[in-house]
């Protein structure tokens, strides 16, 4: 078997060599030799892994890439043919099948067609076994593929555990394309089965929104079943049960539905003793005008952006009387206005047991600090208990947040609080508070706040030191950047201007508007749709990354992705802003209220484009005040000019641009760095106190 028709990028190519991207570009123009593109773009183009692992090999004497590398790329090489989520799956069914009988085959004997009819046969069984039928899919690798998903898949095999290899496989496809219910740390998914306590009943598990499966997959190492999921993406689903099937779980009595939760419930009809749950966040399109006199809102109907307390209310009517749900949640849930009237009345019937505050990027691919919510079904005749509020977060803020260290202080944390539920006091970390305490105005439910303050600052004289040196070195890096005026140039008659809109009708340019957000769409047509990363408008305004996730139209031609050295553009902001996208933009979705403009790099170059959007002669000509937002200003890069110049003067000019863009990311830098560092002064100071 060989690694033909598998593509990699220069970005592959880096990471399979260790090298950094730059490296590769250097590559491809010193050595004659360096394998052509075979597809891709020029400025974007693929290569075929089996020239690149040949010279690698020759050049740089490297070793065979890593057979994980191999298997991801193999995989990742079916994406124009059939969803990645698909070709995982099958993968993960050879995989598995190789994972049960414990001599995997060798690349130079296995017969590829007949290994994929094996695999595929012993997983339909399982599931038929397992009353799983529905997920076993239709969709195939084309033959042609066989043979390279074959054997990247039986060399992952012989070099580690068949398990492991597909949760390697897993992972990186969350770094891509997150689902949309969260996919969790193994060991945060372990607390929360531990949080929920011991079985009661017949030990029924249930989760509403299992994405993947990791909730269910934690309540199953633990023992408990029968174990019961939902979720409304069918890849997913499919990705749990082949999950399931690795750890031997597809004939403990497991259930798999896919279909809507809130829409549509199916789980389980007698109630559940755990319920366990990572939902969507934030979610518009959830079903709040269909489902407002809906039974389940016991404590109140949630108001339209407040999807998250509806999830929490489904969750509570899934449990029995007494039965205990330990969900994940956005730290809003907490504390907006527009829930608190959702929240009084969970205190008051006695549904919240703890709230406990996660460091920000602990659990799934958020930035925001997530929340764990212990909470019980209300039983009638019992009285509220006191509530555990607790912040795991360190005080330090350049402390980073250990993942083994947040778990275990969690543990002491629940048990001291079982033990003793009215005496937990630990100043700036936890305490639990009467009920009666929180029913105040806003009925903010955010643990800090509520926290007692330690006596001690919590900043001591190392870390200051730390944050010092980092200010002086941005100070440092600061004067390196500082602008320096153009050199005059005597032109002997002025440079004509084109509109970017005559661009566009020549070709040069595509200009992609902001697509509306259509409440009412239905994933069921228009084509293929996935949960993915999305930037929009804002993001770019702000200069972050991709803050969102959600469902997309997957469509590549109706909607295709952003592409490294796109030119994001903000459709309403204070100033015109524009951002040439970089790679860690590229994969992710426009989203509402972001321009994205696409040069022909022989024609305009994007920094030279990006440079005028923000200067101030064309911010005037593209942008005029927004009627329906104050002190906005609603952008039109149609109307933007740019001077008509050689392709080569036009990078020239946008290098300068790039500088000034360095000189301001310095800047921004600066001044988080310095706020930062005036913090931990005051803190220094009132310490001493």
């Amino acid at each position: 078997m060989d690694t033909g028709d598998v593509e990699v990028t220069s970005a592959d190519i880096a990471r399979i060599a260790g090298v950094k991207p730059t490296a590769v570009s250097n590559w491809r123009r010193r050595h004659d030799d360096f394998p052509r593109p075979v597809g891709g773009t020029d400025r974007s183009p693929r290569f075929d892994l089996a020239q690149v692992e040949r010279w690698l090999s020759a050049h740089r004497g490297a070793p065979s890439i890593d057979p994980d590398q191999r298997l991801w790329q193999a995989v990742d090489s079916l994406r124009s043919t059939m969803p990645t989520e698909s070709a995982l799956a099958w993968v993960g069914i050879l995989l598995l099948h190789l994972h049960r009988h414990h001599s995997p085959p060798t690349a130079e004997t296995a017969d590829p067609a007949v290994l994929f009819d094996a695999a595929r046969t012993g997983f339909a069984e399982s599931l038929a076994a397992a009353g799983l039928e529905h997920l076993g899919g239709d969709d195939t690798p084309p033959d042609a593929h066989l043979p390279v998903l074959a054997d990247a898949a039986v060399r992952a095999a012989q070099g580690s555990d068949p398990a492991r290899a597909f949760e390697r496989l897993l992972a990186r496809l969350d770094q891509r394309a997150p689902s949309g219910s969260h996919t969790l740390p193994s060991a945060l998914a372990d607390l929360m089965v531990r949080l929920a306590g011991p079985a009661g009943g017949d030990g029924t598990v249930a989760d509403p929104a299992c994405g993947r499966g990791e909730l269910l997959l934690a309540a199953g190492r633990a023992g408990r079943s029968p174990l019961h999921g939902q979720d409304r993406d069918a890849p997913s689903a499919r990705l749990a049960a082949l999950r399931a099937g690795f750890a031997d779980l597809l004939d403990r009595r497991l259930s798999l539905v896919v279909d809507d939760a809130l829409r549509s419930p199916a789980l389980p009809a007698d109630g559940a003793d755990t319920v366990l749950c990572a939902p969507p966040f934030g979610e518009r399109n959830w079903g709040a005008e269909d489902l407002a006199e809906d039974e389940r809102w016991v404590y109140g109907s949630p108001p339209r952006l407040e999807s998250d307390l509806a999830w929490v209310q489904h969750c509570l009517t899934l449990a029995r009387p007494g039965g205990s749900v330990v969900m994940v949640m956005p730290p809003g849930a907490a504390a907006r206005p527009s829930g608190r009237r959702i929240r009084r009345e969970m205190l008051r019937a006695g549904a919240f047991r703890a709230i406990i505050s996660l460091p920000p990027g602990l659990a799934a691919h958020y930035a925001v600090p997530l929340q764990l919510w212990v909470l019980r079904r209300p039983e009638p005749g019992r009285a509220p208990g006191p509530v555990l509020l607790a912040d795991t977060s360190p005080h330090d803020p350049g402390a980073p947040a250990d993942e083994a260290s947040v778990v275990a202080l969690v543990d002491r944390l629940w048990q001291g609080f079982l033990d003793d539920p009215a005496g937990t006091v630990k100043p700036g970390v936890a305490r639990s508070v009467d009920v009666v305490d929180l029913l105040d105005e806003d009925v903010d439910l955010t643990p800090r706040p509520r926290l007692p303050v330690p006596r001690t600052a919590a900043v001591d004289l190392e870390s200051f030191a730390r944050d010092r040196r980092r200010v002086e070195s941005a100070l440092r890096t600061l004067r390196t950047l500082v602008p320096q005026p153009p050199e005059e140039e005597p032109r002997a008659e002025p440079t004509r201007v084109v509109t970017l809109a005559e661009l566009a009708k020549a070709g040069s340019v595509t200009i992609r508007r902001p697509a509306a957000r259509r409440a009412d769409s239905d994933p069921r047509t228009g084509g293929p749709r996935i949960t993915a990363r999305v930037i929009s408008g804002e993001d770019v305004a702000r200069g972050r990354a991709a803050s969102g996730s959600e469902e997309v139209d997957a469509d590549p031609m109706r909607n295709p992705p952003v592409q490294e050295g796109d030119v994001l553009i903000p459709a309403v902001t204070a100033r015109p802003v524009a951002r040439v996208a970089t790679e860690a933009d590229a994969g992710a979705y426009p989203g509402p209220g972001l321009y994205v403009v696409r040069t022909n790099p022989g024609a305009v170059d994007p920094w030279f484009l990006a440079g005028f959007v923000t200067s101030t002669a064309e911010s005037r000509t593209i942008a005029r005040v927004s009627s329906s937002m104050r002190g906005s200003l609603r952008v039109d890069p149609a109307r933007m000019r740019l001077p008509v110049l050689p392709v080569e003067e036009q990078r020239r000019h946008g290098e300068m641009f790039r500088q000034v863009e360095r000189f301001r990311d310095a800047l921004h830098e600066l001044d988080a760095l310095g706020q930062g560092l005036a913090a931990r002064s005051v803190d220094l100071i009132a310490g001493r106190w």
